[in-house]
């Protein structure tokens, strides 16, 4: 069965807004130069081994720092990271990207009535906390998986570091934190050319273990980080209720019995 793909409204990267015709473009920086329109084509066409690595500490790439806190390779840098290494942590915690996503389907983990496309307004994975994983991470196993796939139903800690992916309007306070669940997965990039927020090719737990892995092109997402969380919107609870826009968090997988949602709460369509 086919994924029922969700209709995400996310935010731009900085580089976008600033160059809409371009698809991809490299990380800018205070001490750096940006590069120019033509480069930005080329890296469009090209992704693929043509990213750098750099510094994490805050904005954009500037000099190579030592291999503890050098960035991952990546196409793009954060506007405003607090994560420092390859994979970046902070405060001893894996970090990764978000966004948010309006979506009324089953999605990937098939959470609904089985046999319908849509759910109610109110049903709990439209107005709780509940998210979309990259690919990978969702199920490392099989990441080509559209339906059902194995990680369904997981939770995950996600706690603010004070830093930004690629908005600079309303940056989250550091030490905020949610625990979601898992309900979708989030596709943008995997098996394309071009990196993009979903598009790293080996999961968190072997980029940890292995950061040799996480260097290589597209060991990470197009911001360099090892996972990414696309987090449900339909009710405003992200952008109003937290008061979140894309912000760097770090993460980790928690028992779902602190997750703010019914217990008994299950996806039908999929088997356990």
């Amino acid at each position: 069965k086919s994924r029922l793909f969700c209709s995400a409204r996310r935010r731009p990267s900085q580089s976008q807004m600033r160059a809409p015709w371009a698809v991809l473009v490299l990380g800018f920086a205070v001490s750096v130069p940006t590069a120019d329109a033509e480069n930005d084509s080329n890296e469009s066409e090209d992704s693929e081994g043509s990213a750098s690595e750099g510094s994490a500490t805050h904005h954009g790439p500037g000099s190579l720092l030592n291999a503890s806190t050098a960035r991952c390779r990546s196409a793009e840098y954060p506007l405003s990271s607090k994560c420092v290494g390859c994979p970046p942590m902070y405060k001893g915690k894996l970090c990764a990207s978000t966004t948010w996503y309006e979506d009324r389907t089953l999605g990937s983990c098939g959470c609904g009535t089985p046999g319908d496309n849509w759910v109610d307004d109110d049903y709990w994975t439209l107005t709780g906390w509940t998210a979309a994983l990259n690919n990978v991470n969702l199920d490392p196993e099989h990441p080509e998986a559209g339906w059902c796939p194995s990680g369904c139903g997981r939770c995950y800690e996600l706690c603010t570091t004070g830093g930004t992916t690629n908005t600079d309007s309303r940056i989250a306070e550091p030490g905020q934190c949610k625990v979601f669940k898992i309900t979708n997965r989030c596709s943008d990039g995997w098996g394309q050319p071009r990196p993009d927020w979903c598009s790293q090719n080996i999961p968190w737990h072997e980029c940890a273990e292995h950061p040799e892995k996480c260097r290589q092109d597209r060991g990470t997402n197009m911001f360099g980080y090892s996972a990414h969380f696309d987090l449900q919107d339909a009710h405003r609870q992200i952008q109003v209720d937290l008061g979140w826009d894309n912000p760097e968090v770090t993460f980790e997988p928690v028992s779902c019995e602190t997750w703010e949602g019914p217990q008994d709460a299950v996806c039908t369509a999929c088997p356990s």
